[in-house]
């Protein structure tokens, strides 16, 4: 945000709900929760009105008059200075609404006396991940493995991918239901008239169970019960609540109270009779939940919220871990703060416990397999990878397996690490081992200073938590001091889930610049293109056109089929040879790339001529609508005629007029003429992972912390991703 907001405080007692500030907080959990049902005004009064008795602390951030952020507090502080958010058990989200990103500073300060501590439990990282905060530390614990169903496409697709398992029991159930029972009915209650008693009838199916002799169950007369009954009642006003009720003769087997909005549904509570457990009746209801809500909300999402075991976690599409965070004011407070609570045992805030990454990783069902060969992959992983190869040609199996065949080989190593959940591939990791500066191995990203840009390959809506499996399998096959992986798009999210995964799994990753990129935003032709170059540029290109045409027999072309793809290697060779360039130490790789962007259709290999000899040649990569100039050089006798910049403006022409790419890139490195042919920089960057367990590892850890603080003090940076002034 462009300036510090400005934090107040309210007191707000319970039996006044959000008052005046109702309008604001619905305003903010639309434009930052997409309208959350969890966050919704309704709800949010209804667990102040019912749980709310010693009242809460409302914090709003405003800017230029306009609240920014909202969060809802504990009346008072824990004492030492820690502040919790206000979260009675009957919500599974952070009752915050908090942009990431946004500077906590001015909350500290509001606070009375000295605050040191603000816990944020239950932060959902699906809507907005506050595991990052600018100027302050802060530690986050897994608290609950929640679960979600997407619902595009139809019911039949979704459970023809469910596990095997799974489908097998739900048979085995339903046979037996009808075999001994009948058949069942669903109910489904959405009038608002009719909602009391929906929740009445839930309250007595819970209170007949376990909940209900632990004294912790919903009934008629409880604030639980008074709080379910209201906030159902006025949600199914609106048309966003339902009550699921599976129905044995004249006996309720199973309900599960929903509420519904803007194409999700959350589910509130669910409960089942005990005396028909051999029916798996709770399992039933939500089969037939799941399949009325595919009909009833195409392409939305069903949200469990609930700390999901294995059994449970089979029905899903996407699983997460809701994080609780404590956010600090200074960095050295977590320490501080951790002391105390060892000397001072049974006073730590809830869920204070240490993560268990391996826990963590067990509990999400997922498995890796490590594959040596790229053409040993199983076909989905090699879809995933052609799927991310339509964004960068680097990203693909081809890229990976020339890198593979022609670098990887003798003292190095190339595998390849495939994630997969319910049979489901979620990643493929490529990673490679070779000697890091002291010469010792190192593993990480298959990459070498051939790679203009590396990534993991993620399907869509990844986690961190989900890429934790894959990361321990990594540590636990090499347990090196230190993992590398590099050059990477420091935007781009692939960056910040391995970083974040990194994290998860106990290494300690930092972040290091690699390169400057320079690139073009293609807008226009090749005549609009020039006429933004400097005057010097144009007159350069110009002149040395003219200049080479009249040499005799002078000319230029672009190879771009494999039927002459063996004479264009040949002539790029000729002028690498000849050029001021140190020799290929892996000579096969660039006739591999050549001949391969040939087969996919990707070449431009630019070549200028005099007669029979190439006296300049340049690799530009095209595909999916980008421009890659990957590789050039000139013959230095021909120097004076400036042959480079003549086919640098012919495959620039070329990639603009006739391939109509969006886009021109430079690839690597600061270059003063780069700066000539493009208009933006951006910055790639590389992720080092430490190992803090083994020497190596805390000494590398700690050289890093200091070439960090010496750099920053010396480096001015350039602005990223923005115009070249």
């Amino acid at each position: 945000m462009n300036s510090t907001p400005q934090w107040q405080l309210h007191h707000m007692p319970g039996d006044q709900g959000l008052a005046e500030h109702r309008r604001d907080w619905d305003r903010l959990n639309q434009h930052l929760m997409g309208g959350h049902a969890m966050l919704d005004g309704a709800f949010v009064e209804g667990l102040l009105r019912h749980f709310g008795a010693d009242g809460a602390r409302l914090a709003v951030a405003s800017q230029g008059g306009e609240p920014v952020a909202m969060l809802l507090l504990n009346a008072q502080s824990r004492g030492m200075g820690v502040w919790s958010g206000f979260l009675p058990s009957q919500s599974q989200i952070s009752l915050s609404l908090i942009p990431a990103g946004l500077d906590l500073s001015g909350l500290f300060r509001a606070l009375p006396g000295y605050t040191g501590e603000l816990d944020l439990l239950c932060n959902d990282p699906r809507f907005v991940d506050l595991r990052e905060l600018p100027g302050h530390p802060v530690k986050s614990l897994p608290h609950a493995l929640t679960m979600n169903v997407s619902l595009r496409g139809s019911f039949d697709d979704y459970w023809a991918q469910r596990p095997r398992k799974l489908v097998q029991n739900m048979r085995r159930y339903m046979r037996r239901l009808q075999s001994e029972a009948g058949a069942e009915r669903l109910d489904i209650v959405s009038d608002a008239t009719a909602m009391p008693e929906a929740v009445a009838r839930y309250a007595e199916l819970e209170s007949s169970g376990w909940k209900g002799r632990e004294g912790t169950a919903i009934s008629r007369d409880n604030a639980q019960g008074r709080f379910y009954a209201e906030v159902m009642c006025q949600f199914a006003a609106r048309g966003e609540a339902l009550v699921y009720e599976l129905w044995l003769g004249d006996d309720l087997v199973a309900s599960r109270m929903l509420l519904l909005r803007d194409g999700m549904a959350v589910m509130l509570k669910t409960a089942f009779h005990e005396e028909f457990d051999r029916f798996a009746p709770g399992r039933i209801l939500l089969l037939r939940t799941l399949e009325d809500l595919f009909t009833r909300l195409p392409g939305g999402v069903v949200e469990f919220y609930t700390n999901a075991e294995a059994d449970l976690l089979a029905w899903s599409t996407s699983q997460r871990w809701i994080n609780h965070i404590s956010v600090y004011r200074h960095r050295g407070l977590p320490h501080a703060y951790e002391l105390m609570r060892l000397s001072k045992r049974g006073w730590r805030p809830r869920d204070k416990r240490p993560m268990d990454a391996e826990g963590m990783a067990s509990r999400s069902g997922a498995s890796v397999d490590v594959v040596a060969n790229v053409r040993e992959l199983p076909t989905d992983a090699l879809a995933l990878m052609s799927r991310r190869e339509q964004g960068y040609v680097e990203f693909g199996a081809d890229w990976f397996g020339l890198l593979a065949d022609t670098v990887f080989q003798g003292e190095s190593q190339a595998t390849f690490y495939v994630l997969r959940r319910q049979g489901r591939v979620l990643a493929v990791l490529p990673v490679g081992v070779q000697p890091d500066a002291t010469g010792r191995r190192e593993p990480g990203a298959l990459a070498n200073y051939y790679t203009t840009l590396y990534s993991p390959l993620l399907e869509d809506e990844l986690t961190p938590e989900d890429l934790l499996p894959l990361v321990l399998a990594l540590r636990r096959a090499h347990r090196a001091p230190a993992y590398r992986f590099w050059p990477m798009d420091p935007q781009s999210r692939e960056f910040k889930l391995l970083r974040d995964a990194l994290r998860l799994s106990g290494l300690r990753p930092h972040e290091y610049f690699a390169f400057g990129n320079w690139f073009l935003p293609v807008q226009g032709n090749w005549t609009e293109y020039l006429k933004e170059r400097s005057g010097q540029l144009r007159s350069t290109i110009k002149r040395m056109t003219k200049r080479l045409a009249t040499e005799p027999d002078a000319r230029l072309e672009i190879v771009r089929d494999e039927a002459d793809v063996e004479r264009g290697i040949a002539a790029y060779q000729a002028v690498y040879g000849a050029s001021w360039k140190v020799p290929e130490p892996y000579p096969d790789f660039i006739p591999g790339l050549i001949r391969l962007c040939a087969r996919r259709g990707w070449l431009r290999l630019g070549l200028a001529w005099i007669g029979d000899k190439p006296i300049a040649a340049q690799l530009w990569i095209v595909s999916n609508g980008r421009a890659n100039i990957y590789k050039l050089a000139y013959d230095e006798a021909f120097k004076s005629m400036a042959p480079g910049t003549v086919l640098t403006a012919l495959l620039m022409e070329e990639a603009i007029e006739r391939d109509k790419v969006t886009e021109i890139d430079y690839l690597i490195g600061d270059d003063a003429y780069k700066k000539t042919w493009m208009s933006h920089r951006r910055e790639r960057f590389g992720l080092v992972a430490y190992d803090p367990t083994t020497p190596r590892g805390l000494a590398g850890l700690l050289r890093q912390a200091l070439g960090n603080a010496s750099r920053r003090l010396r480096r001015p940076t350039l602005p990223a991703d923005n115009p070249a002034s």
